[in-house]
C-alpha cells in the first residue's frame, strides 16, 4: 500500500506548469481547428499528432536548451515518421524494423543521456508511424504534418518562454563538468560480452515479442502500445523497471476506467472534444510534477482522441480501451521478464 501511494508523490522540486499545459493544448488543438474548418480535418490530425510527439521532447529550463531538444525532436521525428510509412510492410517485416531500431536506441546511452533520450523519443514515433496504415503513399503528409506540428509547438513553447522571462528571476545555469568515455571506452560497449550490448538485444527481442503478440495473434495494430510500453519500462536497474511498469499499469487501469465511463456516458461529441482540450492541460501541467498522474491523464487523451475518431461507435471504442490495457500490462510483464533475465542470468553475480 505505502509503494502504491508513492507513486503519486510529487517529484522533489518539481511544481505544476499551468504555462507548459496552456501551450501545449494550444500547438495541437488550434491549428487542428483552424485546419478542419478549411476542410483539411486528416492533415489536421497529422499536425496535431506532430505536436503531441514533438511535446515529449519538450525538455530543460533555459530557452536554448528547450529550442535546442524540440528542434531535433521535430526534425527527427519528421524523418522517423516518413521512413516508418516508407518501409512497413508485411508484419513480420514491421517487427524486424522494431528489432533494429529499439536495439540502435539502446545502445545510444553510451553517448550520453542527451543521446538516450533522443533515441528513446525517435524510437517510439518510430513504432507509432509504423502502426498508422496507409504505406508510401501517406508517408509525405505525416511527415508535413508532423513537422508543422512540431515547429507550432516549438513557437508556442519559446514564446511563452520569452513572456515569462521578465517575470522571472534571472537564473545561471550551471552545467556539471561531464567528462565524455574515451572513444576506446564507448567502443568496447559495442562488443558482445558487454552488459549494455546484452541489455540492448534483450530489450528489443523484447519489443518485438510484444509487437507481434498483437499483430500475430490478435491482428491488433493498437498493439504497438505494448512495445512501446517493453521500450519505456525496460530499465538495466532492476527498482527502476519494477517501478516504471507499476506506474503504467496503475496510470493505464485508472484511465481506461474513467475513460470507458466518459464513452458510454457522453455522446455529445462537442462536449467530448473540450474534455479532451481539459485534459490535455491537465497532463502537461503536472508532466514534470509526478510521472503517474502524467500517464493517467495520458491514457485518457490518447484514448478519447480515438473514441473521437469512432465517433457513434462506441463499442468499437470501448474495444480500443480495453487492448490498450491488455497491451499495457503485457508490455510491462515483458519489461520485467527482461529485467529479471538482464539482472539474474547475465548478470547473477551483481543480482541480491
Amino acid at each position: 500500500m505505502e509503494r502504491m501511494a508513492g507513486l503519486f508523490r510529487s517529484n522533489p522540486g518539481a511544481k505544476p506548469n499551468p504555462v507548459k499545459g496552456f501551450y501545449t493544448a494550444l500547438a495541437m488543438f488550434l491549428p487542428l481547428l483552424v485546419l478542419s474548418m478549411l476542410g483539411q480535418s486528416a492533415f489536421g490530425g497529422l499536425v496535431m499528432n506532430g505536436a503531441l510527439l514533438t511535446s515529449f521532447g519538450d525538455a530543460g529550463t533555459s530557452s536554448r536548451t528547450r529550442a535546442w531538444s524540440l528542434f531535433m525532436t521535430a526534425i527527427g521525428g519528421t524523418l522517423v515518421t516518413a521512413l516508418g510509412r516508407l518501409i512497413g510492410g508485411p508484419w513480420w517485416v514491421e517487427i524486424v524494423e522494431i528489432f533494429l531500431v529499439v536495439f540502435i536506441s539502446g545502445l545510444l546511452s553510451v553517448y550520453g543521456r542527451v543521446a538516450a533520450t533522443m533515441g528513446l523519443l525517435l524510437t517510439i514515433t518510430f513504432v507509432v508511424s509504423l502502426a498508422n496504415p496507409g504505406g508510401p503513399a501517406t508517408a509525405r503528409p505525416a511527415a508535413g504534418g508532423f513537422l508543422l506540428g512540431g515547429a507550432i509547438l516549438m513557437l508556442f513553447a519559446l514564446l511563452f518562454a520569452w513572456l515569462q522571462a521578465p517575470r522571472s528571476t534571472p537564473r545561471n545555469e550551471v552545467r556539471p563538468n561531464r567528462s565524455r568515455p574515451p572513444l576506446t571506452t564507448r567502443t568496447s560497449q559495442h562488443t558482445l560480452t558487454s552488459p549494455l550490448m546484452r541489455f540492448s538485444l534483450l530489450r528489443a527481442g523484447g519489443a518485438a515479442v510484444a509487437a507481434g503478440s498483437g499483430w500475430i495473434v490478435a491482428g491488433e495494430p493498437h498493439f504497438y502500445w505494448a512495445a512501446i510500453t517493453v521500450i519505456v519500462c525496460t530499465r538495466q536497474d532492476e527498482k527502476a523497471s519494477l517501478r516504471m511498469a507499476l506506474q503504467n499499469i496503475v496510470a493505464t487501469f485508472l484511465g481506461a476506467l474513467l475513460v470507458a465511463v466518459l464513452i458510454a456516458g457522453v455522446q455529445n461529441a462537442l462536449v467530448l472534444g473540450l474534455i479532451v482540450v481539459a485534459i490535455t492541460f491537465l497532463a502537461f501541467t503536472v508532466k514534470d510534477l509526478n510521472y503517474t498522474l502524467y500517464l493517467f491523464f495520458f491514457t485518457i487523451l490518447i484514448l478519447l482522441l480515438i473514441s473521437i475518431g469512432m465517433s457513434g461507435q462506441s463499442l468499437a471504442a470501448l474495444r480500443v480501451v480495453e487492448v490498450k490495457l491488455v497491451a499495457i500490462l503485457i508490455g510491462a510483464g515483458i519489461a520485467l521478464v527482461i529485467t529479471f533475465l538482464n539482472q539474474v542470468v547475465l548478470h547473477p553475480g551483481e543480482s541480491g
